[in-house]
């Protein structure tokens, strides 16, 4: 009877919850339907109008998701939200306003907001090179900066005109990787570690079992940052007129310029409020008397503008599929950005296959640092029989493609990166915790009953044997050899050439491509334009993004789904209070989620590695 009660109230309230969800997105789509119908139509671009591109942004590979309690927050709010834009489709806005007559320039403004595995370095190189495109129009671009991050000061370089606000700093430190080891937390917490491992350079394993680099993972990770400091330095000296010895040399010894000095060395043209920006930009545009304005147009609004309404798509085109792979890869149908499942993505390549009359080509976008074994091979038998059934299938990795991103590159036709991408680190571990002393510490226990020594082996409540440990180890040098051999009939490369190339060590895209690791130094545009090329489309085709840019209709649809995700390691879920005392490290633990513990991952790797997230406040 007890029971009976508990489900009746369990059942009352998921029915009360279901109510109110369904209040607020009949609100919401009301509202839409309400602005789309009432609202006058969009007037068109006025003349000389400044498109305005502010960099509070997200730039991400893949196209955002709706989300519950941002629709809700907007609705129900004043709050202004962040945007999220995916570089796709401000790449291809940028190409559009830069043929717009009514468009007399940019102003650009703000500085990014970055989230997940957003703005990674070579995806802002690609954003940067999409301004390049746009200047070569003859229009100009018109910075005002206040106290820019380095990753923005990257981005504003390239103006005709930069403008630095009075009352603004310019911070210029260089790169720093910063890695939170958690080997002697675990001790005092009691949580036991034993790893598994191939190669050298597979410090994967580092941050859980050690207090600091080893020195071959920090030779490695200095290697990438003076590499990526170096493109740096270059890429801005090209863009303000000077040599990159000598602005290496200058910030070596000066981080920290005031507007004044900025303008001096030439990092800024000149240095104004805002009021006199705008003046400037009425004077290079025109004036909007009735805001006491310049003439302008909001990027954001633009960009929406310009996206397709799928009703007036044309089913019988002949298409390219682009599959993003963003964030860790994991086991599951997860896909947010930060964490992406092997079976989410499987199962959109899946469609792709089955549908040969509607996609003619493949192109695998990925910024992933790698993660489940299990989840990676789940993309990778996908991606096989896609090019069985005679789809081309071209990579075109973004800011990183590493471990079990590269290892899912490996089933394509050609593969395409970035100068800074991060790639390679070709090896497997595993890890298997257990947390027997921590449990002992609460006043728990573990008992257990099996038929086999081993039929426990994956419980997180006590540590593996000699043997065990054996076994595992057995299993993972079988998981490395067939990594090797993946690689090696990828790339045409011989068994011993491409255990040099292994180890888990990490290389640029430049330098993979100097040791044949991939086909071409490339951006996304140049891999769509190749999977064309394979596929014998010429110029004549469509683009279809996995995940969609959902309508309102299918983001409502698919907020009423009601998912239950936990953390978990080995198959058991990690203690909340383990989780609690070591927040920073949740979005690690969130991504170890394979069932048998195999990993092929940069743990160490940051979305931005080198441009640190801190903010000098003056």
């Amino acid at each position: 009877m007890k029971s009976f009660f508990k489900d009746v109230l369990k059942r009352m309230a998921v029915l009360l919850v279901s109510a109110a969800l369904f209040a607020i997105l009949s609100l919401l789509v009301f509202s839409f339907l309400a602005g789309s119908f009432l609202s006058p139509p969009d007037e068109r671009i006025k003349k000389d109008s400044f498109l305005v591109l502010d960099l509070t942004m997200n730039l991400t590979d893949r196209p955002a998701d709706f989300t519950l309690e941002d629709l809700t927050r907007q609705a129900l709010s004043k709050e202004e939200m962040i945007p999220g834009y995916h570089l796709r489709e401000v790449v291809d806005a940028l190409a559009k306003a830069s043929a717009e007559k009514s468009i007399k320039g940019i102003f650009m403004t703000g500085g990014f907001a970055p989230s997940g595995y957003g703005c990674g370095y070579e995806t802002v190189l690609e954003f940067n090179r999409a301004l390049a495109s746009f200047k070569q129009s003859g229009k100009k671009i018109i910075g005002y900066l206040h106290s820019p991050r380095q990753l923005d000061y990257l981005v504003y370089s390239n103006c005709d005109e930069l403008i630095m606000d009075p009352a603004g700093t310019m911070l210029l430190p260089g790169l720093a990787s910063e890695q939170l080891f958690l080997g002697d937390a675990f001790k005092k917490y009691g949580v036991g570690i034993q790893v598994v491992r191939t190669g050298r350079y597979k410090g994967a394993v580092e941050p859980f079992t050690n207090n600091q680099f080893s020195e071959e993972n920090r030779a490695q990770v200095q290697n990438l940052l003076h590499a990526r400091w170096e493109h740096y330095l270059r890429s801005v000296a090209t863009a303000r007129s000077m040599r990159w010895e000598d602005l290496n040399e200058t910030l070596s010894e000066k981080f920290l310029w005031k507007p004044e000095e900025a303008v001096k060395e030439g990092l800024v043209d000149r240095i104004d409020d805002f009021g006199g920006v705008i003046d400037r930009l009425i004077k290079l545009g025109a004036a909007e008397k009735e805001e006491n304005t310049f003439v302008q147009v909001d990027f954001g609004n633009y960009l929406e503008g310009l996206r397709t309404n799928p009703l007036d798509k044309n089913g019988d085109s002949r298409k390219i599929a682009v599959v993003y792979v963003e964030g860790a890869i994991v086991d599951g149908s997860v896909d947010n950005g930060q964490n992406v499942g092997g079976d989410k993505i499987a199962r959109r390549i899946r469609k792709i296959r089955k549908n040969p009359e509607t996609y003619e080509a493949l192109v695998l976008r990925i910024n992933s640092p790698g993660g489940s074994v299990s989840g990676s091979e789940a993309i990778l038998f996908e991606l096989i029989r896609a090019r069985e059934a005679g789809l081309p299938v071209v990579v075109s990795m973004g800011p990183v493609a590493a471990s079990g991103g590269y290892w899912i590159a490996t089933a394509s036709d050609k593969i395409l990166a970035g100068p800074q991408t991060i790639t390679g680190s070709i090896g497997v571990f595993g890890i298997l915790p257990n947390v027997e002393s921590l449990g002992s510490g609460y006043g728990l226990s573990w008992d257990r009953v099996k038929t086999n020594p081993s039929s426990d082996i994956l419980s997180i409540a006590r540590p593996k044997t000699e043997e065990e440990i054996s076994t595992i180890q057995e299993y993972v040098n079988q998981t490395y050899e067939r990594f090797l051999s993946l690689v090696g009939d990828s790339r045409n490369l011989p068994p011993g050439e491409v255990e040099n190339l292994a180890e888990g060590r990490v290389w640029t895209g430049q330098e993979a491509y100097d040791l044949g690791l991939v086909d071409d130094l490339g951006g996304l545009s140049q891999a769509i334009a190749m999977a064309s090329d394979l596929a014998g489309l010429g110029t004549s085709f469509d683009i279809e993004e996995f995940p969609k840019i959902k309508t309102p209709t299918e983001a409502l649809a698919s907020l009423l789904e009601v998912r239950q995700e936990g953390i978990s390691l080995g198959g058991s879920t990690v203690p909340k209070t383990l989780l609690n005392k070591l927040s920073d490290v949740q979005p690690i633990l969130r991504s170890l989620n394979d069932p048998l513990g195999m990993y092929g991952i940069l743990p160490w790797y940051r979305a931005r590695l080198g441009f640190s997230p801190w903010k000098m406040k003056l």
